[in-house]
């Protein structure tokens, strides 16, 4: 890991970035000591809330149609956890602060180290952190971790991403805006949450795939492989069981009479099939449908119909080609009529700024009229709902995170219900234009901002030991603020 004092000579060589706010000091380990964050001197102390299997027999039974691969695992010792993640053959050891981290003899005892793959040595709870891919956000928020990062994306939706970007000038630098700068920022985070598709080559590179593998739920759980990053698991667990509840509740009311189709239309270009009217199959949202108690399409059945019906290699996308018709009516009519009794539509066509995108549009799009008899022309539905000032989706961003939240939203689109939230999916045949989230909308203090540390995360000995906020006023150098301590930290029992 770069030491602190390159990291400051690098940040000097750029004159424009020399005070940026994603710079924020965090608390030196006397500081977080003090604060109950970090281990006493001499002070026993054992890790006892613990993540246990992943994934979880009740996400493995939930979705037992869904085959996995065991990417995750998780082994504790008394001050020490082990994280060996199969799919970047990185092996994670998380020593509490304060205390001393293990030999490699020691971790060995824990967890060996597999040939051809990498350890890594990091202090918990991470105080500041980057997160690469704006799906990973969604896991922050859920544990209420905001003010743990340092910088994020401008991509980003959620209101404290935008104040932190837009507001607090903490946007994170990509290989394509300044290289150079990302470097420099990925070096001074404590760790860097990233996919690591083409390698997790930095010294404080942490993979952490949630899509990795297939099932909606199993995705959802890797809110526990972040937490423990953060001495979370506590509240990680509590949270993830209720959201196992509610997708329950969510798909045990069968409306299967109704059935959806995600579709699309594409111009022909060089990563598609050509021009033509696409019907998507992947697997979380044909998911998703089954979950929300809805039917999905059948491609096979729509073969039938639709003799010119073509799916790419994988099976995900099938697609009817404009170029098999005498043009692109002839096309649309022979599309939909196959699909005339689908009850709703989800209509997946890019659009820059999805304010301007209307039923007039989709008309348009797919050669209709508002005289169109089709049972879906009620229910046609879009994933821009939700999103942020500059037109980003909150559907790539906190959906992962929260499976129960899609399926709610999706019930509310095509039932109706108005006990069900509106959330990610609009309604255009109803004329619903997207909810725009906004950086006025964070409550949260940030130390990019107005804060000057992030919340106190209590480590487990002052878990026990308190139920109540920490008032007292820092130590050491901690003088001109006294420390917030999240709600959740506070009043955990171990």
């Amino acid at each position: 890991m770069f030491s602190h004092s390159v990291v400051a000579s690098l940040v000097a060589i750029l004159m424009d970035v020399a005070t940026a706010s994603w710079q924020w000091e965090g608390r030196t380990l006397d500081d977080r000591r003090a604060v109950l964050e970090c281990v006493k001197s001499g002070q026993a102390f054992s890790f006892t809330t613990t993540i246990g299997e992943f994934p979880s027999a009740k996400v493995s039974k939930a979705e037992s149609d869904v085959t996995v691969a065991t990417l995750i695992d998780i082994k504790y010792s008394a001050n020490f956890k082990v994280i060996t993640n199969s799919k970047a053959k990185e092996q994670y050891v998380l020593t509490q602060c304060g205390t001393e981290a293990p030999t490699d003899a020691v971790v060995d005892a824990v967890k060996k180290l597999d040939a051809n793959y990498k350890r890594k040595h990091f202090t918990v709870p991470l105080e500041k952190v980057i997160a690469t891919q704006t799906t990973m956000l969604g896991f922050v928020a859920a544990l209420g971790l905001e003010d743990r990062m340092m910088a994020v994306s401008a991509r980003a939706v959620a209101p404290c991403w935008q104040k932190a970007s837009t507001t607090c000038s903490a946007t994170l630098a990509d290989q394509w805006s300044n290289k150079t700068l990302m470097k420099i920022q990925h070096a001074a985070a404590d760790g860097v949450f990233d996919d690591c598709n083409g390698g997790c080559s930095m010294s404080n590179g942490i993979a952490f795939n949630p899509t990795a593998d297939p099932g909606n739920l199993h995705g959802a759980e890797y809110i526990k492989v972040m937490a423990a990053f953060f001495n979370k698991e506590a509240e990680a667990n509590k949270i993830f069981d209720a959201k196992m509840t509610t997708y329950a509740a969510m798909s045990s009311a069968s409306m299967a009479t109704k059935s959806v189709a995600w579709i699309n239309y594409q111009a022909a270009a060089t990563y598609n099939l050509g021009e033509g009217f696409y019907l998507s199959m992947a697997d979380y949202k044909k998911q998703m449908v089954k979950d929300a108690g809805y039917k999905n399409v059948d491609p096979q059945a729509l073969k039938t119909a639709l003799p010119n019906l073509t799916r790419n290699t994988d099976g995900t996308t099938w697609v009817l080609r404009v170029n098999d018709y005498a043009s692109k009516n002839e096309a649309a009519t022979a599309f939909f009529g196959a699909l005339s009794a689908v009850s709703a539509v989800i209509d997946e066509v890019y659009a820059p700024k999805p304010k301007d995108y209307d039923i007039n549009t989709f008309y348009a799009k797919y050669n209709f009229t508002n005289s169109s008899q089709h049972a879906f022309m009620k229910h046609v539905l879009r994933i821009d709902g939700t999103m942020s000032v500059v037109n980003d989706l909150d559907w790539y961003e906190s959906r992962i995170a929260n499976p129960e939240w899609a399926l709610e939203g999706l019930r509310h689109a095509v039932s109706g219900d108005a006990s069900m939230r509106r959330k990610y999916f609009r309604n255009i045949a109803k004329d619903e234009v997207p909810k725009v989230l906004s950086a006025d909308m964070c409550s949260k203090k940030m130390p990019t901002c107005e804060a000057k540390y992030p919340e106190v995360i209590l480590c487990e000995t002052a878990k026990a030991a308190s139920t109540t906020k920490v008032t007292g006023a820092p130590k050491a150098t901690d003088t001109t603020k006294a420390p917030e301590v999240s709600a959740a930290a506070s009043t955990t029992k171990v």
